[in-house]
């Protein structure tokens, strides 16, 4: 038996229909965070597992697809939501947001050197009238206020990593998904975590 949860009803929607739909009577999908499994699994009457993989951070169809905001290829609004039909979006987050606030995401969740700058130079435009409305607006932005780039990376590379997992809090939910893994699993059981920066690396490591 196969219990699968993702927060974005896309990605559950093309689970249950359509080609790819996925018809095993074995398997079922949940429109919930990694981090409610047990009380989903609860719900289900499962109380333990055998394994459980965590498959960590943004998707390929979700950044390709301009409409969601992720990826400064792509011009669309910088929504960033895995769930857009819950919480702020990374547009409401810079069109209230104070400069010290913003400076703090993308220097903690990004690990950006220049993220002042960037600040400053996001809350300027904005109280000259011009808040950031698409991700090409957002990489301009950045890419001005930022003086030294990576080979090879693109300047707004790291703010765009902080500002997603800070509007989707991805570490928090990282956290409370390996606390409930270690309820959840029985003796033997099997943890498998796919991550994708150090952020995320070092929770899992100092985790386990």
């Amino acid at each position: 038996r196969l219990v699968a949860f993702d927060r974005d009803p896309q990605a559950v929607a093309s689970a249950t229909v359509g080609p790819a739909a996925i018809a095993d009577p074995r398997f079922s999908i949940h429109h919930e965070p990694y981090s409610r499994m047990a009380q989903v699994l609860a719900a289900l009457g499962i109380a333990q597992v055998d394994g459980v993989l965590l498959d960590v951070g943004v998707s390929s169809p979700q950044i390709d697809d301009a409409a969601r905001g992720f990826s400064f290829r792509f011009d669309g609004p910088p929504d960033m939501r895995m769930d857009p039909t819950r919480g702020e979006s990374a547009a409401q987050f810079l069109a209230r947001a104070d400069e010290r606030q913003i400076a703090e995401v993308i220097r903690d969740y990004g690990e950006e050197r220049f993220a002042v700058q960037i600040a400053k130079a996001l809350v300027a435009r904005r109280e000259g009238g011009l808040a950031v409305r698409t991700t090409a607006e957002l990489s301009e932005v950045v890419a001005r206020a930022v003086k030294t780039r990576e080979p090879g990376q693109n300047p707004a590379t790291r703010t765009f990593q902080a500002l997603r997992i800070f509007i989707n809090a991805e570490l928090e939910e990282l956290q409370q998904a390996l606390e409930a893994c270690l309820h959840l699993l029985q003796p033997g059981g099997r943890l498998a975590v796919i991550s994708f920066h150090s952020l995320e690396d070092r929770i899992v490591k100092q985790f386990m």
